[in-house]
């Protein structure tokens, strides 16, 4: 455990797997019961897994994009959709037919990398942070049988972040020009495109969420800061400054609409919570915490565990040097929320793992 992290026992771990033949997991999501898995290996393919109780099932191996993927979304009908730097993003669904993945191309029309991806809540369309500087929101056309996208916000640095409102109408981007923004993208209204709400956060914006009721809107900074706005209150609320005292994060994600968890470069995910009337630190998920059975595809990694855990220097034996409590060994580069009602969070990161958080908090 870190110093200065409260000890109390604050999640147990689902499910933890170890991808084969992968150093990184550059990116990853679950499909909306957890039966599915897609991931990338931090490589130009996308590998899907079929989640059977503790074992992960390697099925399918998608491969039409020729840079490395960059984002995964699943819709909550079951599409997955992925963008990668070669300025491309396609729509997977399965077909029954051939018992195969589909691919539906999207005519995303930007001539720099797409960064970042996730389907609006209501599964008609979803949204992509652009190197271009802008979000493309995309949406199917019968007409030309294909995504076609609409473009919205224009900053003045990429976009690395995306979120969506939970009523599918607004859009929360974080750019690298330090600015995060809210756009309302009704299609039915005349506001498309309005900015709703915008904040200088001083630094470049790594991750923004919304909570699952949408009242709180989040967003995290590169100077170890998350800030958080009560929407309820107008878009001119003042924002919570909590300031975290080690590395920034990279990633957000609501457990619920009292809970947001945070990971990043200290390679544990960090719980916040509205202790009383107000947003606190409460500390780290590796704390204390209770394990199910780990998923270990390569056999190195429970064993070596083991070893760790037990290591004392005692009978006049050489003290080997202290090893890290946490489960993750590299940034953690991924955070998704899975399932609002269980309160699970997924991880993965720069050290191969994808683990299942359940908050018990």
């Amino acid at each position: 455990m870190r110093a200065g992290l409260n000890a109390a026992q604050h999640a147990t771990i689902v499910r933890c797997f170890e991808v084969p033949e992968a150093d990184i997991v550059n990116c990853h999501a679950f499909n909306h019961d957890e039966s599915l898995l897609a991931l990338c290996p931090n490589d130009e393919t996308v590998r899907i897994y079929q989640v059977q109780a503790s074992e992960f099932v390697k099925t399918h191996v998608l491969g039409k994009h020729t840079q490395k993927v960059t984002g995964l979304s699943w819709s909550s009908a079951g599409r997955l959709v992925s963008v990668s730097e070669d300025r491309t993003a396609f729509v997977w669904e399965w077909d029954t037919t051939s018992n195969t993945w589909k691919s539906v191309h999207t005519e995303l029309r930007t001539p720099r990398a797409a960064l970042c991806v996730q389907w609006a809540p209501n599964g008609e369309r979803f949204a992509v942070g652009l190197s271009s500087k802008d979000a493309a929101v995309c949406h199917w056309k019968e007409e030309v049988a294909c995504w076609v996208a609409k473009k919205v916000g224009r900053c003045k640095a990429a976009v690395g972040t995306v979120a969506w409102h939970p009523t599918s109408q607004y859009l929360a981007i974080g750019s690298t020009d330090c600015r995060c923004a809210v756009y309302d993208v009704n299609d039915t209204g005349g506001s498309y495109g309005n900015a709703e709400v915008v904040e200088d956060v001083g630094s470049w914006v790594n991750s923004v969420a919304f909570s699952p009721k949408g009242k709180y809107l989040a967003f995290a900074g590169q100077d170890s800061s998350v800030r958080l706005k009560d929407l309820e209150q107008g878009p001119h609320a003042q924002v919570k400054v909590l300031r975290w005292r080690q590395l920034p994060f990279l990633t957000l994600a609501f457990a619920d609409d009292s809970s947001l968890v945070a990971c990043g470069f200290d390679n544990v995910p960090v719980l916040f919570r509205i202790v009383g009337d107000d947003w606190q630190v409460v500390g780290s998920l590796d704390a204390g915490v209770k394990t199910a059975p780990c998923v270990a595809a390569r056999g190195s990694f429970e064993g070596a565990r083991d070893i760790f855990r037990t290591m004392s220097g005692r009978d006049g034996l050489k003290q080997e040097p202290a090893v890290s409590s946490s489960w993750h060994s590299g940034a953690i580069t991924t955070c998704n929320a899975v399932d609002f009602g269980k309160r699970h969070i997924s991880t993965s990161g720069m050290d191969g793992l994808v683990i299942v958080w359940e908050l018990t908090v």
